[in-house]
């Protein structure tokens, strides 16, 4: 990736390195004009300071990033610290340097991708908790550092798609409550700006056709992979459709909600409404006798992202993650065999 230096700017603004070098630390001694004008070229050329080197020597080291997507303050599903620990485990065991980064919707409006990853020095990226229309999905193509992305699909052909088989897992959970009996099975899902969404909505869709049962949009609940919201959601829902018999949900944490209204209208989990959800995160085997849902490995996606980024920077040809391999774990809250 090309980067402007200070000599750039200042020969694009006319004037010498050193008024650039003051313009873009606001010394006082620079006309306010010049200087404004100056700090527009250096946005202009993405141009950012030179850092000294990370080694002896002044080298600069191999290092890959990775950039979660709006971080927050409670993490129940563990993904994070998953995918943070096995992206750095992989850094470790290649003896490559590795940094942890954070933005959200609006850093990323007001920061280009291209200006972090020269801002950090960065040789690959990771980047994770991203949805469909954040601004950094359509700047892929101004880097040109191997990038990967887990959970979300993108349209570039250089890009690493991290992710399991979503939509064949879905479709498993589902035809296994149909398998067992369960006919009338709602969808309690995410969000359109959720890739995992789309691909766990098809999986569900998928297995109602194959068995011959009728899709009903109205089956369809968004809850925004909230707990909260899938408690409300699911209790209007119950008072409209009392002949449900399952819920699939696209998380563990919107399962949590959905049994919680279950149990709240003096019907049993696993009896008269069987649940299955998504993840396996660390209370699923604790609550309503268990929840049976779908295993996912974060730890192994963020190790597999971090290794093939590795591998990319080393110039290794066809570097290929194949989907990661998931598990249907069998509870309380929706028996029955396999």
């Amino acid at each position: 990736m090309e980067r402007a230096t200070i000599r750039d700017v200042a020969k694009k603004a006319g004037v010498s390195i050193t008024t650039v070098s003051k313009a873009l630390n606001d010394y006082t001694d620079v006309n306010p004009e010049t200087r404004k004008r100056i700090q527009e070229i250096a946005r202009q050329m993405n141009y950012v300071p030179n850092v000294a080197g990370r080694s002896m020597g002044g080298r600069v080291d191999k290092v890959i990033g990775l950039l979660i997507n709006d971080l927050r303050p409670i993490d129940p599903s563990g993904s994070v610290y998953g995918i943070l620990s096995g992206v750095c485990h992989a850094c470790q065991d290649n003896n490559i340097e590795f940094i942890l980064m954070t933005t959200d919707g609006k850093q990323q409006t007001q920061r280009p991708l291209k200006v972090l990853c020269l801002r950090k020095q960065l040789t690959g990226l990771v980047c994770a908790g991203f949805r469909l229309h954040d601004p950094y999905l359509q700047q892929l193509e101004e880097i040109d550092i191997p990038c990967a992305f887990i959970d979300i699909r993108t349209d570039k052909p250089d890009v690493l798609d991290i992710t399991m088989d979503n939509e064949r897992a879905a479709r498993e959970a589902v035809s296994f409550l149909i398998k067992n009996g369960r006919k009338n099975i709602a969808l309690v899902n995410g969000g359109p700006d959720a890739d995992v969404s789309i691909l766990r909505g098809s999986g569900y869709r998928w297995a109602l056709e194959d068995a011959g049962l009728t899709v009903r949009p109205d089956w369809m609940i968004t809850a925004n992979f909230d707990e909260n919201i899938a408690y409300q959601k699911t209790r209007a829902f119950l008072e409209q459709y009392p002949q449900v018999d399952a819920f699939f949900c696209a998380s563990d944490l919107m399962a949590l909600g959905v049994c919680r209204a279950i149990e709240e209208r003096g019907l049993t989990v696993g009896e008269e409404i069987a649940v299955i959800g998504f993840d396996d995160i660390p209370v699923a085997r604790y609550l309503h006798g268990g929840l049976t849902t779908i295993r996912q490995d974060f730890y192994l996606m963020g190790y597999m992202a971090g290794k093939a980024i590795y591998q990319k920077i080393e110039g290794q040809p066809d570097v290929h993650v194949d989907h990661m391999m998931y598990e249907l774990v069998v509870r309380g809250s929706a028996r029955g065999k396999l």
